[in-house]
């Protein structure tokens, strides 16, 4: 009860008399609900007592893998070991794919002419399509494995490929050599993949070094691809501008436009870079390349490894005094390859036996992927027709390992070979 003259006051007041509607408001929200949470509680008690199942568990026996294995659970075909390969074997990229499965297979040959592995088996090449619709990659990959029976699988320099590979060899245990140059192959930390060049962060590394550094350069136009390895290439290089903090690069993205090319020409008449960067597929830049010459002839030219790799005309190792001069005089084309005691020579006699079956010069991609497939095949000839033994000769235990025919890898799946900027030059072999 409220004392004596308390309810005159309030209804004088406009104050008091707002504040006692509030309060009375808020007691008729409450007391409603004070009625719902008493009436609830013995419902809450008794589920909580009961235990239900749930309407739909996961199947934790699924998922079978549980890491390498000491022996292939599956037995390779009779007769037969054999090396799988995915490449670009029809559409836009063919050129690529047939020229690396032309080098693969002079490999394979003179494999083959040293006789059979030490259990009687012949070592075989298979070559899968990897270019296609999505999917079709990972599509090719699964049947190398299950219905070639490959023992390792050696990919492209496409990226994507790369990943799928690496996702499926995770699963099923097998291992994957790859072209690309992606650094996040290796990043994901599956005992697996091991890549055979070096990453696109190495290849921004040595190319910033070269431009800013060496060369005193300032304005760089760097050209990407839109696709996944030039975007990742691309910000590769970025990032190791800012990280030197020197001038960002300008950017163009190719793309299939006609007026791309037209903003491309322009961009070279007006902004008059310094040095220029292409971070793109081969076809690509074999298409821009005639612009940049026809507009900045002495400009020189970095291309990526992917963008080089069909590039037949010889690689020059040089320092970087002659580089300097070399730039500033012609224009050159450099790229990241081998050092020089590496090399695969273009005295060699793969050279003449490559342009005899293709009537051209083998390019870097053709070279790797040669080695490639001696290392391979040194490895088979070593542990035998088994997929877990194959990763652990690559893998050696992340010691690093140098002899005549395998190529070591860090833990991480990175190879341990040296590389330096080098000089892309007109090829030392003569036409026969």
């Amino acid at each position: 009860m409220y004392p004596p003259g308390t309810l005159q006051r309030i209804g004088r007041c406009p104050l008091c008399r707002a504040s006692l509607v509030r309060r009375v408001r808020i007691l008729s929200w409450l007391l409603p609900l004070l009625g719902l949470l008493a009436t609830a509680t013995p419902s809450l008690a008794q589920s909580a007592a009961t235990t239900t199942e749930p309407y739909a568990t996961l199947d934790r026996q699924g998922v079978t893998y549980r890491g390498p294995v000491s022996a292939t659970e599956k037995n390779d075909a009779d007769g037969t070991a054999i090396i799988g390969m995915i490449l670009p074997l029809k559409g836009p990229q063919q050129l690529e794919g047939k020229l690396l499965l032309a080098a693969a297979q002079l490999a394979i040959e003179e494999e083959q002419s040293l006789g059979p592995l030490a259990d009687g088996r012949h070592l075989e090449l298979l070559a899968r399509d990897e270019s296609g619709p999505w999917g079709q990659a990972s599509s090719e990959i699964l049947k190398l494995i299950e219905q070639d029976h490959a023992l390792v699988i050696l990919t492209s320099a496409n990226g994507t490929s790369a990943h799928l590979a690496e996702q499926i060899a995770n699963k099923i245990s097998i291992p994957i050599l790859t072209l690309s140059s992606d650094p996040s192959t290796t990043q994901a930390n599956v005992p697996w993949l091991f890549r055979l060049g070096p990453s696109d962060a190495d290849q921004a590394r040595a190319f910033c070094q070269r431009i800013y550094s060496d060369l005193g350069l300032k304005r760089v136009l760097l050209i990407v691809q839109m696709d996944h390895d030039g975007r990742i290439g691309g910000a590769e290089f970025e990032k190791v501008t800012k990280e030197l903090n020197v001038p960002a690069p300008l950017r163009f993205v190719r793309t299939d436009s006609p007026t791309n090319l037209e903003s491309f020409r322009e961009i070279l008449r007006t902004d008059e870079p310094d040095a220029i960067v292409f971070w793109t597929d081969a076809p690509a830049a074999d298409e821009l390349l005639p612009l940049v010459r026809g507009t900045r002839p002495s400009t020189p030219v970095f291309l990526c490894r992917k963008a080089a790799q069909l590039d037949a005309r010889g690689t020059h190792t040089e320092s970087a005094a002659e580089s300097k001069q070399q730039a500033q005089s012609s224009g050159e084309l450099f790229t990241v390859d081998l050092a020089e005691q590496g090399q695969v020579s273009t005295q060699t006699k793969f050279q003449p036996l490559y342009f005899a079956q293709t009537g051209t010069y083998a390019g870097l991609g053709a070279n790797e992927i040669y080695v490639a497939v001696h290392m391979i095949a040194a490895a088979v000839r070593s542990t035998g027709a088994n997929r877990i033994l194959l990763r652990d000769y690559f893998a050696n235990e992340g010691k690093s390992r140098r002899t005549e025919d395998n190529v070591p890898f860090d833990p991480a799946g990175n190879s341990l070979q040296d590389f330096t900027i080098v000089t892309l030059q007109e090829p030392c072999l003569a036409k026969p």
